[in-house]
């Protein structure tokens, strides 16, 4: 399977995207809607990675923001509802989602770090620890 960076588009190796539910939903949509999924292996290259971190970092501060924002409208909403609750509870929840999918505007997914044992093992190679001479 060919690897393209997400960043630069290249066709190059590094470090793997996560599968998650919206890379799902793109590629569920490429296959089934316009036939036309090309089925790479999403990664980011060691080069892209700076920028990589730096729109990440981003995307994972205005999901957080956007929520925070939406959970405060529906607050106010709900605090002035008078006596219709149960519709200013429905419509804070639509300007929660509705705030959640701004933040998706931006999104970066997250990439699939090893853990650092198995990080290291790769580097140094599968070497068994040296026994105890007596």
């Amino acid at each position: 399977m060919e690897s393209r960076c997400i960043i630069c588009g290249l066709e190059k190796d590094g470090l793997e995207v996560k599968e998650d539910y919206i890379i799902k939903s793109i590629r569920w949509f490429k296959r089934n809607i316009t036939r036309n999924e090309k089925g790479y292996r999403l990664v980011v290259c060691k080069d892209c990675y700076p920028k990589y971190a730096k729109l990440r970092e981003s995307y994972m501060r205005k999901q957080v923001t956007y929520i925070i924002i939406g959970v405060l409208f529906a607050a106010v909403l709900i605090a002035f509802s008078g006596g219709r609750l149960l519709s200013a509870i429905l419509y804070g929840i639509i300007i929660i989602v509705f705030m959640y999918l701004l933040a998706q505007l931006s999104y970066m997914p997250a990439l699939k770090i090893p853990p650092l044992e198995k990080a290291q093992k790769q580097r140094i190679g599968t070497t068994a620890k040296p026994s105890k001479v007596k």
